[in-house]
């Protein structure tokens, strides 16, 4: 199973490097269908997501993943600007407080501003 998960780990990385080469989105996999099929024994090499078939009691198809590079690097700045927000707004009422450190109630406290702001 493990020289399996070393296989496909190593045809991703490679699938990445050729996409990055050609200037293109790579399309990964989501792992909870790898996982599914790892369990079902189903040879997920040759499985393709644009052809599987929608089984009984499924309402949606499994369609490959894009990703832009450059939105995630937006996203990940997004998301680190509101993590920094969120500790420095919990920290301005932990200090208010009189607390040396923030606590989880200090973050329950602001979040639904921060969560409005953002």
């Amino acid at each position: 199973m493990d020289k399996k998960r070393r296989k496909v780990k190593i045809e991703e990385q490679n699938q990445i490097n050729s996409a990055m080469d050609d200037h293109e989105t790579p399309v990964l996999e989501p792992i909870w269908t790898r996982k599914a099929q790892e369990r079902e024994g189903i040879d997920f090499h040759q499985t393709d997501a644009m052809d599987s078939e929608v089984v009984a009691g499924t309402s949606k198809k499994i369609r490959p993943t894009f990703a832009n590079p450059n939105a995630l690097k937006l996203s990940c700045e997004l998301v680190r600007i509101f993590i920094t927000e969120a500790v420095q707004r919990a920290a301005t009422v932990a200090e208010g407080e009189g607390g040396a450190k923030v606590e989880a109630i200090h973050l329950e406290r602001i979040l639904p501003q921060l969560l409005l702001d953002f």
